[in-house]
């Protein structure tokens, strides 16, 4: 990287430090592999200077902790702003002196990577978490940090070790953190069948709260589940891959005791099977795998239905044990049998799909792993669409990007928690085209949406959250707005979740961070999106409430698009096409000039029609709508026209109509005269002769599908 691109990078961090441009500057600084010139450490020193009298932000605190950890120049005044990160990361409760000297960022010797590594672990360490310190080789399990004398109490784990305080110094230099669970003891409890190295390894990858590299996981097996071994047959069970407890499935049967296979129902057969693990069988042989695959062709739809958990708790630890060419075979007869595992996913209910929010996080990976194996990436992207977040983080690392993009676009009706997986995932997955779908558009609607069943809610109280709060969340939506602060008063002024003081919140919290949007609302647009939050009789009298235009979802995303398009695509065209034209000289006689200036003139006159008309459009959702006897839009309704002629029309929004289709809108003179009448009634029609409502129904659900996409 030039110095030129770095100088670049720096002013646009010091112009707004925003996490893009942070994550830019880092992939810069990584990208010289830790042997950052003396000049270009010079140039760094600029952002140290602006950042010197102000306190960091989050992002800020994080990105200097990541360049530290790339090998950044060990300079005086990085090692300021070292010590001011780590203060603004630590939690308040153990934000002491005492706590910051023990990361070694006041020991002026200190590498900034090992500070970084130390701030890693210490924000690891949880009260319950398992320690292994490399110094002492020794397992714990961690209490809560004394921040005073800068210790971890430790306690013992599986039964060995001793009550003890640990000098928090001692613990930040090697510790290896691991989250707690039922599989992190056979990590360390010593057997003559200690658990495979694969196993191992791939137990603290899963469970592991901070890097740990390969040389500390060896020995944290040469000193758990393996230290009865001498040094010759731990190197041998170490690099053999492989551990003499891998058993066979006659393991799993000692004493004639009944095959899992052999069970004559759903819970008998999981018992057996849970029995089975707890001695470590192994893969089934061919004989239980043909008893499997007949139980569940004879196995009853409704019994299937009716324990859709036990029943993917089963599933997941039968495709455990079953080789990966033998499970399409063995499940083949479950095709829509099963709830979690429909014919038609896109179809199905959110509610057949709540057993994937119920079982416990290790089947659901193994159940997630098998429907991998199964099904193709459509099915499982239709899937994905449904699924409560903790199954998402399951299932989509088996799914494309390609294949999630491409049911996304189709269907265009993600919810909560498939934004929160994307933007979760946002640095893992590394696709704009998905980072596109977390917009406040997209964000608005859904929580504008009708509340959501139990296994979903969590996701949206999360999503509403970040919205409200976390910084680096509203700093993207800003950006997914592209500069243009009237699409944000547009959607927030639809946004129906919010009431008046959250409205004005999320407006000041949004302002500091874009000058567009503040100058926006400065404007008198704050005002108006104010009282579009408000009922008419509390609005000042001042402040005009604007009516709102009703209009189904298709259209309202077919407005935005088309402004979305003039503003992005059309006006930066036109602006290159009169540059062109100006390039050639005598505007009295340029053909060019003139054409380009027209579209111009009516490019600004339409880009103010569609924002006028969305300032006031509130999307519907048809499907939601209740009908009765009454004509309200989203209804299909039955006219007597006069005359002996009936006529049937869909009453729909201001921006849908079609009279080929029969789509009438309620703006025009004859839905005017319809909204609101009951079946009974008569009205003038649009030739004045008398007309009669004869009957109303819900719109049919093709058309429901197609309006609310």
């Amino acid at each position: 990287m030039g110095n030129i691109d770095l100088e670049e990078l720096l002013l646009a961090v010091i112009d707004a430090p925003r996490p893009e441009k942070l994550n830019a500057l880092k992939d810069a600084v990584k990208a010289m592999h830790g042997k950052m010139s003396d000049d270009d450490a010079e140039k760094m020193e600029m952002l140290w200077e602006e950042w010197e009298n102000r306190k960091l932000s989050a992002p800020e605190a994080k990105f200097i902790m990541d360049i530290a950890g790339a090998g950044a120049a060990n300079r005086p005044f990085f090692r300021k702003m070292l010590i001011a990160a780590v203060k603004t990361l630590l939690p308040p409760y153990i934000a002491q002196a005492p706590v910051v000297k023990a990361t070694g960022v006041r020991d002026d010797a200190m590498p900034p990577a090992k500070i970084a590594e130390r701030l890693e672990r210490l924000l690891a360490l949880r009260s319950g978490t398992v320690v292994f310190l490399e110094s002492s080789k020794r397992w714990g399990v961690a209490g809560t940090i004394d921040s005073m004398n800068a210790s971890l109490p430790m306690m013992p784990f599986a039964q060995i070790g001793s009550n003890a305080g640990v000098p928090l110094e001692i613990v930040l230099k090697d510790a290896a953190v691991l989250a707690s669970g039922p599989d992190i003891s056979r990590l360390v409890v010593a057997s003559n069948t200690p658990v495979s190295p694969a196993i191992y390894r791939a137990t603290v990858e899963k469970r592991r709260q901070n890097t740990i590299p390969e040389n500390r996981i060896k020995m944290m097996a040469r000193f758990g589940c393996a230290r009865n071994m001498d040094d010759a047959a731990f190197e041998r069970y170490w690099n053999s891959g492989t551990a003499a407890a891998s058993g066979t499935a006659a393991a799993a049967a000692p004493g004639g005791m009944r095959r899992s296979c052999d069970g004559r129902s759903i819970k008998e057969m999981l018992l057996l099977l849970t029995n089975e693990a707890q001695n470590n069988a192994g893969k089934f042989n061919d004989d239980e795998i043909s008893a499997f695959h007949a139980f569940f062709e004879k196995l009853n739809f409704a019994t299937a239905q009716r324990e859709s958990k036990t029943m993917a708790e089963l599933l997941a630890m039968i495709a455990d044990r079953t080789p990966e060419d033998k499970l399409k075979t063995l499940f083949s007869s479950l095709a829509g049998k099963t709830a979690f595992f429909p014919k038609d996913p896109a179809a199905a209910d959110f509610g057949a799909f709540a057993v994937w929010g119920e079982i416990s996080s290790k089947l659901l990976e193994k159940l997630a792993a098998a429907a991998a194996l199964i099904f193709d990436e459509d099915y499982l992207a239709a899937c994905a669409l449904k699924l409560p977040l903790k199954a998402l983080n399951m299932l989509c690392p088996h799914i494309s990007d390609e294949a999630l993009c491409d049911m996304l676009s189709s269907r265009r009706n993600c919810g909560a928690d498939v934004v929160l997986w994307i933007w979760k995932n946002r640095k893992k997955r590394n696709n704009p085209e998905l980072l596109q779908l977390v917009n406040l558009d997209n964000v608005s609607r859904i929580l504008s949406m009708e509340e959501p069943p139990k296994a979903w809610g969590a996701a949206r109280r999360e999503l509403r959250t970040m919205l409200m709060d976390d910084w680096t969340f509203q700093s993207h939506l800003i950006d997914m707005l592209d500069g243009n602060p009237v699409m944000f008063g547009l959607i927030l002024q639809s946004a129906l979740f919010l009431n008046s003081g959250e409205r004005q919140s999320l407006m000041v919290k949004l302002a500091r961070q874009s000058k567009e949007i503040q100058e926006y609302l400065e404007s008198g647009a704050g005002q108006k999106i104010l009282a579009a939050g408000n009922s008419k009789q509390d609005a000042p009298a001042a402040v005009p409430v604007f009516e709102a235009t009703y209009t189904s979802v298709k259209s309202h995303q077919m407005l935005i698009k088309e402004l979305d398009d003039i503003i992005n695509i059309h006006v930066p065209e036109n602006r290159e096409a009169l540059k062109t034209a100006r390039a050639h000289g005598d505007f009295r006689e340029n053909s060019e000039f003139d054409a380009a200036k027209e579209r111009r003139n009516y490019l600004s006159r339409r880009r103010s029609e569609l924002e006028r008309e969305l300032a006031v459009i509130q999307p519907v959702m048809m499907g939601q709508v209740t009908v009765t006897d009454t004509a309200v839009i989203g209804s299909t309704v039955e006219v007597d026209m006069g005359g002996g002629r009936v006529e049937s029309y869909y009453l729909l929004g201001a921006w849908d109509g079609d009279p080929e289709r029969r789509f009438l809108s309620y703006r025009t003179r004859l839905g005017k005269a319809l909204l609101n009448c009951k079946t009974g009634d008569t009205f003038p029609g649009p030739d004045g002769k008398e007309c009669k409502l004869l009957s109303v129904k819900k719109l049919p659900s093709e058309l429901i599908a197609e309006l609310d996409a």
